[in-house]
């Protein structure tokens, strides 16, 4: 098996969690708008895009690099 098809596979269950990882993410940001309307009377749009990007920018960046270790390693280990 060549190394991009490894990291293929490894790419691919990396888009699967982050499917999961965005709808567990939506929640969280509708709780905190509902959270600070109830308690400040206004929504802060610019924050939760924030959060929003801060969260999925730190995902991404860390499972390409989980991805790309492993996809290594599994190439070294065959």
């Amino acid at each position: 098996m060549s190394f991009q098809k490894i990291l293929r596979d490894q790419v691919v269950q990396t888009v699967d969690l982050l499917e999961i990882f965005l709808c567990l993410m939506v929640p969280v940001i509708l709780t905190k708008g509902a959270i600070d309307f109830l308690s400040q009377g206004q929504l802060f749009w610019l924050s939760y895009a924030i959060l929003f990007l801060k969260s999925v920018g730190g995902f991404i960046g860390l499972f390409a690099v989980i991805d790309l270790f492993e996809a290594v390693r599994r190439y070294r280990s065959r």
